[in-house]
C-alpha cells in the first residue's frame, strides 16, 4: 500500500503510476546531466591540449617543464577516457538480467510487432505495470550511479592535467 501520510488517505494505483514516471524521468535526467559533464570535461581537457600542442617542442629543453607536460598529457588522456566511459556506461549486466517489462525499449522490441506489444500491454495487472516502472527506476538509478562514480574520476584527473597546464604554460616562457 502507497500511504499519503499527510491526508492518511491510500494513493490509487493509476496515480502511482503518474509518480513512479515522474520518478523515472528524474533519474532518466540525471543520466542525461551525467552524461552532459562528461562532454563538458572532453571539451576542456581537449582545448587544454590544443593550447599546449603548439609548444611542444620547447618543452624537451628543459626535463623539469618535460616531466610536468609529459604529465600533464597522461592526466588529460586518462580524464577524456574516463569521460568517455561516463557517456558509454549503461550497465550492461544490470539490464541485461532483470525480469521483461512493459517501459524498457528491448523488452518492447521483443515482441516482434506492435501488435504484440499492444496485446502484452492490455493484457497486464496495472499493479505489475507499476512494478515493472519501479524496476526501470532501479535499473536507471544503477546506471545514474555508476555514471557519477565515473565522471567523479575524471572530474579529479581534469583537475590535475588542469593545474599541470597551468605550471606548464607559465614556465613556457622561461625555458
Amino acid at each position: 500500500m502507497f500511504l499519503d501520510k499527510r491526508n492518511q488517505v491510500e494513493v490509487e494505483v493509476p496515480e502511482q503510476i503518474d509518480i513512479a514516471f515522474h520518478i523515472l524521468n528524474y533519474n532518466q535526467g540525471l543520466i542525461q546531466f551525467a552524461d552532459s559533464k562528461a562532454n563538458a570535461l572532453l571539451l576542456i581537457n581537449s582545448i587544454f591540449i590544443a593550447a599546449l600542442t603548439p609548444f611542444i617542442e620547447r618543452l624537451g629543453h628543459n626535463s623539469l617543464v618535460t616531466v610536468i607536460g609529459v604529465a600533464f598529457f597522461i592526466f588529460s588522456i586518462i580524464s577524456i577516457l574516463l569521460s568517455l566511459g561516463v557517456i558509454m556506461t549503461r550497465s550492461g549486466g544490470i539490464v541485461e538480467n532483470r525480469t521483461k517489462t512493459l517501459v524498457f525499449y528491448g523488452h518492447i522490441i521483443d515482441n516482434n510487432s506492435p501488435e504484440g506489444y499492444l496485446h502484452e500491454f492490455s493484457a497486464i495487472e496495472a499493479k505489475k505495470f507499476k512494478d515493472s516502472i519501479l524496476e526501470n527506476i532501479f535499473t536507471v538509478s544503477k546506471i545514474a550511479n555508476a555514471k557519477f562514480s565515473i565522471y567523479n574520476q575524471g572530474q579529479t584527473m581534469t583537475l590535475l592535467s588542469c593545474l599541470l597546464w597551468i605550471i606548464t604554460i607559465l614556465a613556457i616562457p622561461f625555458i
